[in-house]
């Protein structure tokens, strides 16, 4: 038996793999948002792009200062 009768993958089924399961993702995601408890005006405020933008400056800030801040302590 040669090396290449061995291997059973190829590059394509790995390709297919991934876009199934991105597509699964995709699926499962939007069943789980139809199925959620939560009413849709709730949802869509979960889903805030500009909320979830501005959380996510904060703790960068917060990180940024609190590297800032250990700089000027001596080393232990």
């Amino acid at each position: 038996m040669s090396d290449k009768e061995k291997c059973s993958c190829s590059g394509a089924s790995i390709k297919e793999m991934l876009v199934g399961g991105m597509i699964g993702g995709a699926i499962g995601a939007s069943i789980a948002l139809l199925f959620a408890p939560k009413s849709g005006a709730e949802v869509r405020k979960d889903l805030s792009v500009k909320e979830l933008v501005d959380c996510s400056v904060d703790k960068v800030k917060q990180a940024a200062s609190n590297l800032l801040n250990k700089d000027n302590e001596p080393y232990r």
